[in-house]
């Protein structure tokens, strides 16, 4: 197994075992996460350990699986992935509505040169989650 495949698996092992501080550790101390839906970036572990730990008190329950993986070289990996969880915490400043989401979306991990993960990129389907949650009106095409 290569490396970038090992710290791709220990990030989803930490989504799924709810640990933000393992999930920051597979990042290099000065790695940068960018979630492309609200704007925000983190940097280092500690802002990534924060990034993570907000999203689990979020969605507590939260499930991250794998729909496909996308190897492109040995220092970058695209995941497509599917997470399932209740909205059970306030998120991007909605107070918990208890209502259950599911999400589709992508990350693009690159490997940096000390064996750790420098940098994440997350793209997702905001707008279905916020319909999930009732924050906008159901899709026309629903």
């Amino acid at each position: 197994m290569s490396s970038i495949e090992q710290r791709t698996d220990n990030i989803r092992a930490a989504w799924n075992n709810h640990d933000a501080s393992d999930f920051a550790s597979q990042f290099s101390p000065d790695a940068v996460l960018r979630f492309i839906a609200t704007g925000e970036v983190a940097h280092g572990r500690k802002q990534i350990q924060g990034f993570a730990a907000a999203l689990l008190e979020a969605f507590p329950d939260l499930r991250l699986d794998r729909r496909n993986t996308y190897g492109c070289g040995e220092r970058v990996r695209v995941i497509e992935w599917t997470i399932t969880a209740t909205h059970n915490g306030q998120f991007l400043g909605v107070p918990p509505t208890h209502r259950s989401v599911e999400i589709r979306g992508c990350s693009i991990f690159v490997l940096g040169a000390d064996g750790f993960v420098s940098g994440e990129t997350v793209y997702m389907d905001a707008a279905t989650m916020l319909r999930q949650l009732d924050v906008l009106p159901a899709s026309a095409n629903a």
